[in-house]
């Protein structure tokens, strides 16, 4: 935890986890998208809910959300400094994400991935295999925003090796925004 601009973050080494860079990340990603009180969502990497506190009361909506988070320390860390238990509609599992997607028979009309460990994205969630578990897991027309930080010269690299794994997915249903200098945003639609 630490404090910036007069508020709480949760920071870890290199990285931001919770309201700080990716927060604006996804203030600006989540605008891409339309949400509305009827969209099932599913958030992969809760964190200390940044997204949440985004969509619940900077957009003032109430879809219902499946945030799935391993750690249930960061978790504990967002009940007590950012009041995380106070929406409703939130439904928190702590849970690891590949076990979830490849368990789940839940459909979603939108997935929001933000899973780190520390500034990179660990391999597992940038492979052919979560990405078609991922298209499982969607409505049709159903929309992914998939969150990586291309910080180095490798990976940025990266970024197009993503593109290319989504694409065989999602045929030409992919965009890729750069917010916040370093991070990129995979949009899909199935």
């Amino acid at each position: 935890m630490a404090i910036q601009n007069g508020k709480y973050v949760l920071n870890a080494n290199y990285a931001n986890y919770s309201f700080a860079s990716l927060h604006r990340v996804f203030q600006q990603a989540i605008n891409k998208v339309e949400i509305n009180e009827k969209t099932s969502i599913l958030l992969l990497g809760c964190g200390a809910g940044s997204i949440p506190t985004i969509i619940y009361k900077e957009l003032n909506l109430n879809p219902k959300i499946d945030a799935i988070e391993i750690d249930e320390k960061v978790i504990q860390l967002g009940n007590k400094y950012f009041d995380l238990g106070q929406f409703s509609n939130l439904n928190i599992v702590i849970d690891d994400a590949m076990k979830f997607v490849s368990t789940t028979s839940n459909k979603y009309d939108l997935i929001l991935v933000d899973l780190f460990n520390g500034i990179n994205v660990p391999e597992e969630f940038l492979s052919q295999e979560f990405f078609k578990k991922l298209k499982s897991s969607l409505e049709n027309k159903g929309q992914i925003l998939l969150n990586f930080v291309a910080y180095n010269h490798e990976t940025k690299k990266k970024v197009n090796e993503i593109k290319e794994l989504l694409n065989n997915s999602f045929p030409d249903n992919i965009k890729v925004y750069r917010l916040e200098n370093i991070n990129r945003v995979f949009h899909v639609q199935k």
